[in-house]
Order: C-alpha cells, then structure tokens, then sequence
C-alpha cells in the first residue's frame, strides 16, 4: 500500500500533536505551581511531658497561592527541641487546599524521652522551648508525586508564631516511602475557610 498525506491530513495530525503538548504543558505548569505552596509552623502545644512520654500537638498552615489545587497526600517530619532531636512522625490524612485559600493541619506527636537530655525535659515543663520543625510534604499531581521540604522555627516565649520557613521545592517522582519511627501520630485537618 502506498499511504499519500494530503493538506488535510497534514493538518490534523499537527492538531493532534498541538493538543497533547497543551496537555502536557498544563501538567507541567501545575507542577510548578504546586511548587509555590507555603507551609509553616503556627503552634506546638504540649500535652504531655514525663520521663517516659513526650506527647505533643503540632499545628501547620498550609497556603496555596497557586490557580489550582493542591493535594497533599501525607507528610514526614522531625521535630526538635532547642537544638534536640525529640524524634520523626507523619501525617498521612489527605489535604485538598483549594486555589488560594489555607488550611490548618495539625499532628499528634508521641515519643520516648529515652536520649533526651534532663535540661531538655525541664526546659519542655517550664515552657522554654525553641521549636525546630523539619520536614517533607508529599503532594499528588497529574505527573506523580511531587516532594516539598520546608522547616521552621517557633518559639514558646512569643506571643506569635514567627516562622522561619526555608522551604525548597524538589520535583521528583517520589519511588518508596521507608519512613520508620518508634513514635506515632495522628491527625486533624481544619479548614476555616481563611486564608493564613
């Protein structure tokens, strides 16, 4: 057979091809600006603290300022207290956050004082804490999961929440999750339909 391509031909296959690059290009451009979200520390409240728990309630805010939403799937994160590690925990609720708005999140952390230092554990009853949040969000998107690491500070002894976000955006294809941790946690997602 003898296949000959005509002007109309010709056409529709460039019609073809255009279509599939916009539809690639708008999954990259949200990609990059899922990228955008900023995520930040409001409030760690402790609930417990003893020699043999360290129970504690961590709040974020999440805020998209992007035209389109963003999925978080779960999130990893280690939490420090005046410069010691107090352990790694995860939240694993998913998040919608409509084009931007905010939410507020919060996890339950629940660890084993056992290589906390004693200055540590009383600084934590006296309510003389630097808090260090590190950690690494997972969203979901039309091209795979889209890892974002932020980190802030927060300090007990303010008044307000005074974050240091440092956040950094990696587009990678996220391959496992090999997260092991002797703490728990568990999670509460409030929209107050605000914007943070």
């Amino acid at each position: 057979m003898d296949y000959k391509l005509t002007g109309t031909g010709i056409v529709i296959l460039l019609l073809i091809a255009s279509i599939a690059s916009m539809g690639c290009e708008s999954r990259r451009e949200q990609i990059e600006a899922i990228q955008d979200t900023d995520i930040s520390v409001s409030d760690i409240e402790i609930n417990e603290v003893s020699s043999d728990i360290i129970d504690l309630n961590i709040t974020l805010d999440i805020f998209n300022p992007n035209d389109v939403t963003a999925r978080l799937e779960r999130m990893n994160y280690t939490i420090y207290a005046n410069n010691v590690r107090l352990g790694s925990g995860s939240f694993e609720e998913p998040v919608e956050i409509p084009p931007n708005e905010g939410r507020r999140t919060s996890t339950n952390f629940v660890g084993q004082p056992t290589s906390v230092p004693a200055a540590v554990i009383n600084a934590l009853l006296k309510g003389e804490v630097v808090w260090s949040v590190e950690g690494t969000v997972f969203f979901d998107t039309p091209l795979g999961t889209l890892e974002q690491s932020f980190s802030g500070n927060f300090s007990e002894s303010e008044d307000t929440a005074e974050s240091e976000n440092a956040t950094e955006s990696e587009n990678t294809t996220e391959s496992e999750n090999t997260s092991e941790s002797e703490e728990t946690s568990d999670n509460v997602v409030e929209d107050d339909g605000g914007i943070y």
